[in-house]
């Protein structure tokens, strides 16, 4: 492969928009992904790392977190191999629609639009959105955001819910939420706006979680669900029973006691997060 080539399949992911119109669709595999990856023996994962609780890297240089337990349960339910693809806010659906990945296991919220491109499971975790601010910010509510500056990801409903809600707060995105932190913190930006679990994680692991608030109303909320390409229902199902059965069972809630719940660095009981479980027979 020649460097022009190189840098064309580059540009592809790297700089491709959150979603992508048919020219991407196109690449994608024909047929079900279930096929695809039963022959193949690997289910290739996309996973954030940079997401306190549900994907970050450790110290060994491993991705882990509640999400890359979800898709390592399913691959074993599936009796294949997991494979971790690290994504970010924007790659993701783009990495998808060409098939790069099997499906995305990446603080995923469902939301009308994006649904125009991807399909969804149904969803494995619940939560609201709000701002994090400094303490000594003066900032206590949405009204106080007027004029002021907000940091999130790239592509992030949060920050189009904020800004219906203050049309007077100034929007800025970052490749990953501890870049939006950091700006935050160096006082680039005035606030974080983004998922109430992501917000959590992110106060958690700084040097000083006194510092910082979660504050305001919930700015709105969703489902985090799995993403996969679209009309591809035969997939969808397998994936769909696959999370059903590991919440009849026990599994859903091991792996939420392991990186969510109380006595983590998160330690938020599953009341706080407002998440049920919706189990078909």
């Amino acid at each position: 492969m020649n460097r022009r080539q190189l840098m064309v399949m580059s540009g592809l992911v790297l700089g491709a928009a959150p979603i992508l119109g048919s020219a991407a669709l196109a690449q994608a595999p024909a047929g079900t992904a279930l096929d695809e990856v039963k022959k193949r023996g690997v289910l290739r994962a996309g996973v954030r790392q940079d997401v306190p609780g549900f994907g970050i890297v450790d110290e060994k240089g491993n991705i882990v977190g509640f999400d890359i337990d979800v898709a390592t349960e399913i691959a074993t339910r599936l009796g294949v191999k997991i494979e971790l693809v690290p994504v970010t806010a924007a790659t993701r659906i783009p990495l998808l629609q060409q098939g790069r990945i099997d499906m995305i296991a990446a603080t995923l919220t469902h939301y009308r639009e994006r649904d125009k491109v991807v399909d969804f499971t149904i969803g494995y975790f619940w939560t609201g959105q709000k701002l994090m601010v400094k303490k000594a910010s003066g900032i206590h509510s949405v009204a106080d955001m007027a004029g002021k500056r907000a940091g999130t990801t790239v592509g992030a409903l949060a920050l189009k819910n904020l800004t219906n809600a203050q049309p007077k707060a100034i929007g800025q995105t970052f490749e990953g939420y501890p870049e939006a932190f950091l700006a935050m913190q160096r006082g680039l930006v005035d606030a974080v706006v983004a998922d109430i679990i992501i917000l959590a994680g992110l106060r958690a692991n700084s040097p000083a979680p006194g510092d910082y608030m979660i504050v305001g109303d919930s700015l709105g909320g969703g489902d985090y669900a799995i993403g996969v390409r679209e009309n591809d229902s035969k997939w969808r199902d397998a994936l769909n029973f696959a999370l059903q059965d590991m919440w009849k069972d026990g599994a859903w809630d091991k792996i939420y006691a392991k990186w969510i719940g109380p006595g983590t660095k998160l330690n938020l009981d599953k009341s706080e997060i407002g998440f049920k479980m919706e189990v078909w027979e």
